[in-house]
């Protein structure tokens, strides 16, 4: 049985399925359980000297809050073997801490819960590659354009990176090599990592076909899935190391959601996947590739003149921010804003934003319900403060419901500071550009 292009749920039953007896082509289920086991693949990483963030097993909620607090928060809890991040969460508080382990103990039984330090302001990527269990060819490296903290389904991606330093692009290549070869992998693989100040940290190695794969083999003209099967019946890899790969291509993929679908669902992005599909783009540039994916994923070019509403957390994310409403003025839209992120604005020198107030004080005009109901919104940026992203039972009730109604009548909704960020720039992209056609032929 092949397990390695099953998803999660394959993967899980490698090691079930050989322990009755059947057989298992490509990697066997001793290191599938390996990589998969956080305990093990944690030890392994200590002995080949890799980098990964502090973590600890915990047996009781005393020792979690124990841990917690030498590390600091926040930190992310997370059970082994669990399918697109379900039962995973950064957790901000001890008290947010005690009440998830009560429900997150129960996700796994048959497997440990382990908590991690989550790193803050980070950058994601993840590496796509096949392995004959010596030689590895490296589809791509793959940056996230949200910092991590993002479910990679729910993150927008791009290869080849283009924000990693080339020191750091070594590191990750000889890092996949070692790893590779020390899980004896015989077929496909992807690697997760966090760079932050220029130090590498392994998150998780999967011993299968991620969703990247058919991505990363149209963007490089290299079919993964054919080094896969060679791998996979214990042949050398040799005669693909040579394969010669496509240049001067940019790739971007963009999740997409069914929010619409589903009833009550908050649209608020964290370490739990949600996206239910993806759109990919190739172009010449970042922004070629990139303006083309958000369109095709229903992400709506502003009409000329537009009203985007803006509501922002924190201080810290309304400086963040503020380039972005200057863009977005140039580029012609009328900015709306709530009271106190208008006032920062206005405070910083940025003229003309019209304050709308929220939809708990209907008695107080202009109200963000008149222009939700009247039709008259292109796009809403609501961004939380940093502190409050995942705790959800302190979301505020006002942001969560303009954020579903929003979603309810078709208007994009960009929660998350980098989407927001290369979103503008694209918009200023697209008014000097046009984006290419056929760029694969």
């Amino acid at each position: 049985v092949v397990t390695c292009v099953g998803g999660q749920t394959a993967n899980n039953l490698t090691p079930k399925l050989a322990k009755h007896g059947v057989a298992i082509l490509g990697t066997s289920s001793r290191d599938v359980d390996m990589a998969e086991d956080r305990s093990k693949f944690s030890k392994l990483l200590d002995d080949l000297g890799m980098a990964q963030p502090q973590w600890s097993l915990f047996a009781s909620i005393e020792e979690a809050r124990s841990f917690a607090k030498e590390v600091g928060f926040p930190v992310m809890v997370r059970p082994s073997y669990v399918l697109s991040g379900a039962a995973m969460r950064v957790i901000w508080t001890t008290e947010h801490l005690e009440k998830f382990l009560k429900a997150a103990a129960r996700v796994s039984p048959e497997h440990p819960v382990v908590i991690s330090k989550f790193i803050q302001n980070a950058m994601e990527v993840e590496l796509d590659a096949v392995s004959d269990g010596r030689d590895v060819l490296i589809g791509s490296v793959i940056e996230h354009v949200e910092k991590a903290g993002i479910h990679s389904g729910d993150a927008i991606m791009v290869a080849p990176p283009k924000g990693v330093a080339p020191q750091v692009l070594e590191t990750l290549e000889d890092y996949a090599g070692r790893i590779a070869r020390a899980l004896h992998v015989k077929g496909p693989f992807n690697i997760q990592f966090i760079v932050k100040d220029d130090t590498v940290y392994v998150i998780e190695c999967n011993l299968r076909a991620s969703r990247s794969m058919p991505f990363v083999s149209k963007l490089t003209g290299i079919n993964l899935m054919d080094a896969a099967a060679l791998a996979v019946l214990g042949r050398s890899l040799q005669p693909m190391l040579s394969l010669s790969r496509k240049k001067g291509l940019f790739g971007v993929k963009v999740p997409q959601f069914s929010f619409t679908q589903l009833e009550g669902a908050d649209l608020f992005l964290g370490v739990e996947m949600q996206s239910t599909g993806e759109v990919a783009c190739f172009g010449s540039s970042f922004f070629d590739a990139l303006s083309k994916a958000m369109a095709s994923a229903g992400y709506k070019t502003p009409r000329p003149g537009g009203n985007i509403l803006i509501t922002v957390g924190g201080t810290g994310m309304k400086k963040r921010i503020l380039p972005l409403v200057e863009a977005l003025q140039q580029l012609g839209h009328h900015i709306l804003a709530t009271e106190h992120t208008s006032e920062f604005f206005t405070q910083n020198g940025v003229p003309d934003i019209t304050t709308v107030f929220k939809l708990d004080e209907p008695e107080r005009k202009p109200n963000i319900v008149d222009y939700l109901v009247g039709g008259t919104l292109d796009l809403i940026i609501n961004i939380p403060q940093s502190s409050a992203m995942e705790k959800y039972a302190d979301m505020l009730e006002d942001e969560y419901v303009i954020r579903r109604r929003a979603v309810e009548l078709g208007i994009p909704v960009l929660t998350n500071p980098e989407t927001a960020t290369v979103f503008v720039k694209s918009l200023e992209w697209m008014q000097k550009n046009k984006p290419t056609v056929d760029i694969l032929a």
